[in-house]
């Protein structure tokens, strides 16, 4: 009995290292990440019932097996599992948020989110205040209506330019461009052509019939607004920039920002908003919601152009200049009353 003891000792240590060794190896997990940053395009804001493309990448490891899966709650579909998703956005304005998880059964997922707002320029309930009369025309390059109104001797466009053959939308968002219009370097907008007689400037953008305001264009509008007194282009327009802002809203917000300087009294229907403008080539954009630009199409020198600009915390309608090239602003159109 001693020796059989002695000899079945060793063995029953020998059966326990054995299966803890076993036991070890089955709990040993190490997370292997993917690498590479999970990311998609969304614009900031996206038209209501538009087609979208979503389009995940950035994933540089693992290179095949990977899921994609969308989470878009208010989308034509909830969810989709495909790297490339086409779908319809919201019919609803407001904000929304899509996100993308990439997994793969050997590596830990990433996640990513993106906000969106989706608007709607076509219902009031999404964009209000701006006022259009009767008289409209439509441009022949691209069916886009524009309204106008006759202010003195001229009739002014009471909205923007959006002619897409040209310019560029803030941030390259084209939803925005049925808000704001599109921006514009001055050689753009006027084809290189200074000019400084009333209604008399270079059709540039414009539709045929059309042309850039010139300096005399502007300081007639100037004399309408400022109870038929004439004043100055290179004047600061004291008090005139409250009186040609219009009080509209995106989606319930102010387009402006408030100020009680600026009383957005929207004479003529002329319907200003603040569109920001385009620096550094187009490379980048600002003060959208607080300023709008827009050209002359008279030169200050052979660098740079005209433009006034409206600030949402002052009621006055100053003019400056810019590189003709490399800052954007918008357009507005006018001719000679027919």
């Amino acid at each position: 009995m001693r020796q059989f003891a002695k000899l079945f000792f060793p063995i029953i240590i020998l059966s326990i290292l054995v299966g803890t060794s076993c036991k070890k190896s089955e709990t040993d997990t190490t997370i292997v990440y993917m690498t590479g940053a999970l990311t998609f395009t969304l614009p900031d804001f996206i038209i209501a019932s538009s087609v979208i493309e979503l389009n995940a990448s950035g994933i540089t490891e693992p290179t095949t097996g990977i899921t994609y899966k969308w989470s878009i709650p208010g989308f034509s579909v909830d969810s989709v599992k495909t790297q490339v998703a086409i779908v319809n956005a919201p019919s609803v304005v407001g904000n929304y948020v899509v996100t993308i998880t990439a997994s793969h059964p050997d590596y830990s997922s990433k996640s990513v989110s993106r906000s969106t707002i989706v608007i709607n320029p076509s219902s009031p309930e999404s964009f209000s205040g701006v006022v259009n009369g009767p008289n409209f025309i439509t441009d022949s390059r691209d069916g886009q209506k524009y309204y106008y109104n006759t202010v003195g001797g001229l009739d002014w466009f009471t909205s923007n330019l959006n002619w897409a053959d040209a310019g560029k939308t803030y941030r390259e968002t084209a939803a925005l461009s049925y808000i704001y219009g599109r921006l514009y370097s001055w050689t753009e907008a006027t084809g290189g052509v200074s000019s400084n007689t009333l209604g008399g400037g270079p059709k540039g953008v414009c539709p045929t019939g059309w042309s850039v305001p010139t300096e005399k264009d502007w300081e007639s509008l100037a004399k309408a607004l400022n109870g038929n007194v004439d004043i100055s282009f290179d004047s600061t327009w004291p008090n005139l920039g409250g009186k040609v802002t219009v009080d509209a809203k995106l989606n319930s917000g102010n387009i402006w920002k408030y100020s009680p300087n600026n009383l957005k009294s929207n004479m003529f229907l002329w319907n200003a908003l603040p569109a920001g403008n385009a620096s550094e080539n187009f490379t980048r954009y600002s003060n959208i919601n607080q300023y709008g630009f827009w050209w002359s199409s008279t030169e200050k020198d052979a660098t740079n152009g005209e433009y006034r600009y409206i600030y949402f915390d002052s009621p006055d309608f100053p003019y400056n200049f810019a590189n003709k090239s490399y800052f954007g602003a918008s357009v507005r159109c006018v001719r000679k009353v027919q």
